[in-house]
């Protein structure tokens, strides 16, 4: 393919991200209505660009008779129905890699301040229970243990940043993996019976739906802390309401939620947590690398090249 490509974007401010689109790319102007946009032009669609939190899964698909490529500036693509895409020959991009940093920040930042009581702090002092010169005592991080379920990009990226606060840091995964040097715990709930905090960014797919459950919350306890980065359907979040409302577990830390976007009203009375819309990964710095990425497969793509990180 070497002539223009009509391209529509899933986001209305996506447009920003590519301020030096080439000319052959025919970009759709949704008008800020998305949903009115793929209903009259679905058909026009040559390529798509997305993000990891819509699903395109077949009944979407199908709203594209004729696209030909999905560009992904994300790493994650369990958005995205794959099998449809290999029977329908629609080449497959993401962005991998390059939000690991960004994600890590956000867990470890997460983590810390649970640990370190931060949310129970404030209410103790909102609520006037700051009565005497004496405020609550709290544990050190130092020799603390914390726990990594998944050691991925994102994982080793989070030991970089953790290794500093001398915490006892251990993991679990499907596998051990020899080169790293931390603890490997070999069952996952062993793993959270012996820590303190423990982080979710494992890879998000049928294998690990609900893998983070009562159980897990029940060997963490009531002094435990829980952050998940990974994808919404990881932990089974009316499970984790509950057992933070009784106070079995001790706190929470979530940038994703299944579905999203989150109901504010599910999380009106929940204590101990901090909650971001899932923004992980989405830095300035970031989401125009990953966008660069995307146009210059895009631009490969339509020029018959190699793809620079193909999923399909």
């Amino acid at each position: 393919m070497t002539h223009a490509a009509t391209v529509l974007a899933m986001h209305s401010e996506m447009h920003t991200l590519f301020p030096n689109r080439p000319d052959r790319w025919g970009w759709m102007d949704t008008e800020g209505d998305i949903e009115k946009t793929i209903a009259t032009r679905g058909s026009d669609v040559d390529i798509l660009l997305s993000a990891s939190i819509e699903k395109l899964d077949k009944a979407m698909l199908d709203r594209f008779p004729n696209l030909k490529m999905i560009a992904s500036i994300s790493a994650g693509f369990s958005n995205i129905d794959l099998e449809e895409c290999r029977a329908r020959n629609i080449a497959v991009t993401n962005a991998p890699g390059m939000n690991s940093g960004d994600v890590a920040d956000l867990a470890v930042t997460m983590m810390t301040a649970l640990l370190l009581r931060m949310p129970q702090s404030q209410s103790y002092i909102m609520t006037d229970q700051w009565v005497t010169e004496a405020g609550p005592i709290r544990h050190s991080l130092r020799n603390m243990p914390v726990g990594i379920v998944g050691l991925g990009a994102i994982g080793q990226e989070i030991v970089k940043r953790l290794t500093p606060f001398g915490v006892d840091l251990k993991w679990w995964g499907p596998r051990p993996k020899p080169e790293i040097e931390i603890e490997y715990v070999e069952q996952l709930h062993d793993l959270a019976a012996q820590c303190r905090g423990l982080i979710i960014c494992c890879r998000p797919d049928h294998t690990t739906r609900h893998l983070i459950n009562d159980a897990i919350f029940d060997q963490l306890g009531p002094d435990g802390a829980l952050v998940n980065v990974s994808r919404g359907s990881v932990v089974d979040e009316t499970a984790l309401i509950a057992a933070l409302k009784s106070g079995r577990l001790g706190g929470a830390g979530l940038d994703v939620f299944e579905p999203e976007p989150t109901n504010s009203a599910r999380w009106a009375n929940v204590p101990n947590v901090i909650l971001t819309p899932h923004q992980g990964g989405a830095t300035y710095e970031t989401l125009f690398a990953q966008a660069a990425l995307a146009q210059s497969n895009i631009e490969n793509f339509l020029d018959k090249k190699a793809l620079l990180s193909s999923v399909l």
